[in-house]
């Protein structure tokens, strides 16, 4: 079933883990068997990632699978499937799509497929592909001029919500930032978590927020002997949703948050306030899931 690679459209130069670079090899693909052309989207990338990083650890079973899935994936539509694979390893983005193509062909060109996630460490690959969605964005290109992916408006993720948050997306989201900027990722420390949350609710008391806090942070953590070598505490109003805030949070305070001195995070938000408080400890800190799919898959300390 496989066209014969010299009729397959070629992207110029080499790379690998380029998610832009092989949808649109993909899609070509696609185009070429007179199908639709698949969009990135971001929550299925994030399962792709944690669906890989379990594989790397030796610890992907269907059991867990079933967990991304219902938890993630299955929010996304009232009649959603999903399926995925791993794959390597492989030396370029090309030779992972001409294997993959030959694996999963009917997966792949189903004319009932949506969008697709993707997930590359060390030559690893791992895609996770779904049908059904219910957002999908207006257009859909068939090689995407950036490296952004699809959003979907926040939906039912009730069981992930923390603090007012959905905290596996945004420890995921804050810890991509982390992983491509070299540095280790965050826990959520148990004290500065539950500070947040009184910071938050305290704010929304008062309707506004202050920079210097309606408490004094290092005073209500220290007062509960948590050690902590230094803290850094931001807040602020108008919060919509886990990726508008990691945006603001980027955008404004992207040094604080990728300084590799701070290993534990702390956040909550209430009726649009929200709270941040970084830790930096005395001692190392164990990370299991760079990017958790569920509240259970939440590394904490305290």
């Amino acid at each position: 079933m496989k066209l014969p690679a010299a009729a397959q459209p070629a992207l110029s130069g080499g790379g690998q883990g380029n998610p832009q670079r092989i949808i649109c090899q993909i899609n070509r693909d696609r185009e070429r068997r007179y199908l639709s052309s698949l969009f990135l989207h971001r929550t299925l990338s994030d399962a792709a990632e944690s669906l890989g990083q379990r594989y790397a650890d030796g610890r992907l079973d269907s059991a867990y699978f079933d967990r991304v899935f219902n938890s993630r994936i299955a929010p996304l539509g009232s009649s959603v499937s999903s399926s995925y694979k791993v794959l390597g390893s492989f030396n370029s983005d090309d030779d992972y799509v001409d294997a993959l193509e030959n694996s999963i062909y009917d997966s792949l060109f189903a004319r009932t497929l949506d969008a697709i996630g993707l997930y590359q460490s060390n030559g690893v690959y791992t895609i996770v592909l779904a049908s059904g969605l219910r957002d999908r964005p207006r257009s859909i290109d068939t090689c995407p001029g950036d490296a952004s992916q699809y959003t979907p408006p926040d939906g039912d993720n009730s069981g992930n919500i923390e603090n007012g948050i959905d905290l596996p997306a945004l420890m995921c989201a804050i810890n991509r930032e982390r992983t491509h900027a070299h540095v280790d990722a965050f826990a959520v420390h148990r004290a500065l978590h539950n500070e947040a949350w009184e910071q938050a609710k305290q704010m929304s008391k008062l309707g506004h927020y202050t920079v210097d806090g309606p408490r004094k942070v290092d005073e209500s953590i220290y007062d509960q002997r948590v050690y902590v070598k230094e803290l850094y505490w931001v807040a602020g109003d108008s919060y919509h949703n886990t990726k508008t805030l990691v945006d603001v949070l980027m955008a404004s305070y992207g040094d604080k948050l990728l300084d590799p001195k701070y290993q534990v995070i702390g956040v909550a938000q209430k009726d649009g306030f929200w709270s941040v408080i970084l830790g930096s400890l005395y001692r190392s800190v164990r990370i299991r899931n760079t990017c958790p799919l569920t509240l259970s898959d939440v590394d904490y300390t305290s």
